[in-house]
């Protein structure tokens, strides 16, 4: 699983990449990737964590020498993990309760934290070591995006588009506006498409009224 934890993360990097470039369809393969890894971590975390197969799960003897205390502790750092992975997911894809997500996310992974930096203090434990790497890294991308607006996110991704940040800010003050929900969407066709595609999706547009 840790191979495959590997390229997920690899991937979810890119399609972050791809998405400020504005390249089709880099926030399905985010989505996908960020979506893997949160059930990676939960609800498989206790299996991730201890070094358990997927094909092994379900043996009684894959958890000899494995403590109690280690499974649980697994579980909890993997909910916490897996909610700021949809927590981040929810960010840059500019879903609504991002920021909900990303503070209960915080919440518990600095209660996981602590656990986990008392343990490995105690016991040094290479285990505790691997958790803490996780979620230092986890956490602290989500708490860079805490202190990011979404509209600060929009201005670097649409930096070349100016009409779509206007666009977006008109939105955020007016969210419920249908006539310029249009506009927003209008402008982001207008800087993901190609001159030739956007004109046959304006023309389209105006068949339909």
């Amino acid at each position: 699983m840790r191979k495959l934890e590997k390229i997920v993360g690899l991937l979810a990097i890119v399609s972050v990449i791809l998405k400020f470039l504005l390249i089709p369809y880099s926030g399905i393969s985010l989505s996908l990737s960020i979506l893997t890894l949160a059930v990676l971590y939960y609800p498989l975390g206790f299996a991730f964590f201890n070094r358990i197969q997927l094909r092994q799960i379900l043996k009684k003897e894959s958890y000899n020498g494995k403590s109690t205390l280690k499974i649980i502790g697994a579980v909890g750092v993997g909910l916490a993990l897996s909610i700021l992975c949809i927590g981040i997911l929810f960010k840059l894809q500019h879903y609504p309760f991002s920021l909900t997500i990303l503070k209960a996310g915080m919440f518990l992974a600095s209660i996981a934290s602590l656990i986990v930096i008392v343990q490995l203090l105690k016991t040094k434990n290479s285990f505790y070591k691997k958790i803490l790497n996780r979620v230092s890294i986890i956490g602290g991308i989500s708490l860079l995006l805490l202190f990011v607006s979404d509209l600060n996110i929009v201005k670097i991704q649409y930096r070349n588009h100016p009409e779509y940040i206007k666009a977006y800010e008109a939105y955020l003050k007016n969210p419920d506006n249908e006539e310029i929900q249009k506009k927003l969407g209008i402008e982001s066709h207008k800087a993901t498409m190609s001159e030739q595609e956007f004109d046959e999706y304006r023309k389209s547009i105006l068949d339909e009224n």
